[in-house]
């Protein structure tokens, strides 16, 4: 008998477990955000776009919402947009359009119009870190004019313009910066931030040829949450080398003395910071190594058995990087004012009692920090053949009594 009542108190406690999940949301029921944009609207209000998920059949017929585009092909995504004073007011107003439950999981980018940027981006990154939904994995951008027109651009390549934006990103070929990046370095000692930033170019337009949108690539800087200007993609490169945030990338360089053009395929670089504070004066010391291979060789030099031909070439990769990281520092140090290369956290953890006393002055002394830029590039494999170009003896002459 004890028994039989022991076992039907066990049943009884293990009951209300067995009813299933009783909180559950099937997918069916939601609508995956893949991109959202942030649009000024009036000097009172945003508007706020998301681009949906459409699931389909993996034959293209039946079993789900299907759109075609401008080009004729299967569109996988949906656009819609409310406005409202701030994010979480314009969500409310798309949701009440939606069947579905809007679900940011799956975000993958979020764009500022630049409108919005220049005016400040500190509350939708507050309201975007604080949302338990939205990933702080998402990747960042600022767009010229409007943002919605990048989520709205027709893609044939990827599913939508937000996974083509995210494979960029990722690829590290350009600025590449999270929601959780941005929102650290707004925080930050230095005050400043950068961002991608990226203009769309029509189809069939003299910037771009091809029948699908496409867009190019600069860089916004901010000062504390307002954006303050671009630099072009060139100079982004050298801002690239001195965050040490530069992974890949193909370097084309003329060595002095000759004629056509060797191309470089980066395999590894590494970029350190030294600051240095002397009789009053703030310096940095940077420090640039790379490794890198050839991939082309249009000149007449012999990379494969030629020493003296391997450092010329180093020679030039040094120029090359030496000038575009000037090129940045000029750019950013001395006409925007805004330290989006980190020196203030440099400086903090190297003399952190300095750093204490100048803090609030870090806004007038970082325009004046002397900053010396050193790079050491390293060919590690010249190719497979070396194949001199058809030119005269006496150009090869010349060249080889350079060398000499």
């Amino acid at each position: 008998m004890k028994v039989m009542l022991k076992l039907f108190l066990m049943a009884s406690l293990f009951t209300p477990l067995l009813t299933g999940c009783w909180d559950r949301t099937e997918v069916n029921d939601l609508a995956l955000v893949t991109g959202a944009a942030i649009d000024k609207y009036d000097d009172k209000s945003i508007e706020l776009t998301i681009q949906i998920f459409v699931p389909r059949s993996p034959g293209g017929g039946g079993g789900g919402l299907e759109s075609s585009n401008k080009g004729g092909s299967i569109q996988n995504s949906l656009v819609k947009s409310a406005v409202g004073v701030d994010i979480a007011d314009a969500v409310s107003k798309i949701q009440e359009k939606m069947p579905r439950k809007i679900f940011w999981g799956h975000t993958e980018i979020i764009i500022f119009g630049e409108a919005v940027a220049r005016q400040g981006v500190r509350d939708e990154v507050d309201y975007l870190m604080r949302a338990p939904q939205p990933r702080e994995r998402a990747f960042m951008y600022i767009c010229k004019g409007s943002a919605r027109e990048i989520l709205e651009m027709n893609t044939r390549l990827e599913r939508n313009s937000s996974e083509i934006m995210r494979e960029i990103a990722k690829s590290k070929i350009i600025l590449s910066v999270t929601l959780a990046d941005l929102a650290h370095m707004l925080v930050k000692q230095s005050g400043a931030a950068a961002l991608p930033f990226i203009e769309l170019l029509g189809a069939n337009t003299p910037r771009n040829h091809d029948d699908t949108g496409s867009f190019t690539n600069y860089t916004a800087v901010f000062k504390d949450d307002k954006m303050v200007g671009t630099i072009d993609d060139p100079t982004t490169r050298g801002l690239l080398w001195l965050r040490d945030e530069i992974k890949t990338a193909v370097v084309t360089v003329t060595p002095e003395g000759v004629s056509g053009h060797v191309s470089l395929r980066l395999l590894k670089s590494e970029t350190k910071l030294q600051p240095i504070i002397e009789n009053g004066k703030w310096r940095m010391n940077v420090w640039i190594h790379t490794e890198d291979d050839a991939l082309q060789n249009t000149t007449s030099l012999d990379l494969a058995s030629d020493q003296q031909a391997v450092k010329r070439v180093e020679a030039a990769m040094n120029d090359d990087i030496e000038e575009r990281v000037a090129v940045a520092l000029r750019k950013v140090q001395q006409g925007f004012k805004a330290d989006i290369f980190d020196f203030a956290g440099e400086f903090h953890r190297a003399y952190p009692k300095e750093w204490r006393q100048n803090q609030k002055l870090w806004n007038e002394i970082f325009p004046n920090v002397e900053v010396t830029v050193q790079s050491d590039a390293r060919m590690l494999r010249p190719g497979l053949s070396s194949i001199k170009s058809s030119r005269s003896q006496e150009e090869n002459d010349k060249e080889e009594e350079y060398i000499q």
